[in-house]
């Protein structure tokens, strides 16, 4: 079983979260996490510590909003053979996690088939009706 956190400025990740609930009609197992502006990143780091201690022995996935900022910068010290960073996470991408089945296959092919369907969430509209004139 992989566990899953969200890392975001203010609150993105808990109204992702919800989001992805309200489509998929169903309570998540994931936890959310603010970034305290005000702060140096300590109690974040604590959290995520926290986090991750309480599930020993499963694979964890830190989702965080923008690779570059503060919590993705953050998170990447927990980076190891069970625990994986993707930033970027729109919803699209949480859907993908959420809708792997009982995430199907190799931790690595999971977050390969995040990493893809968050890629394929963004779209140019213009390309799919044509350039108005």
């Amino acid at each position: 079983m992989i566990k899953s956190v969200i890392i975001t400025h203010g609150n993105l990740g808990r109204e992702l979260v919800q989001v992805t609930e309200k489509i998929l009609e169903q309570k998540l197992d994931i936890e959310t996490i603010a970034f305290d502006w005000q702060g140096d990143g300590s109690a974040m780091i604590s959290q995520l510590e926290s986090f991750i201690a309480r599930h020993p022995g499963k694979k964890v996935v830190i989702f965080t909003d923008m690779f570059g900022g503060s919590p993705s910068n953050i998170s990447t010290r927990f980076v190891g053979p069970s625990v994986e960073v993707i930033s970027g996470i729109n919803l699209p991408g949480l859907l993908k996690f959420f809708c792997c089945g009982e995430h199907n296959g190799s931790f690595r092919q999971v977050i390969k088939k995040v990493e893809q369907g968050a890629k394929e969430g963004i779209n140019i509209i213009s390309e799919y009706l044509g350039e108005k004139k």
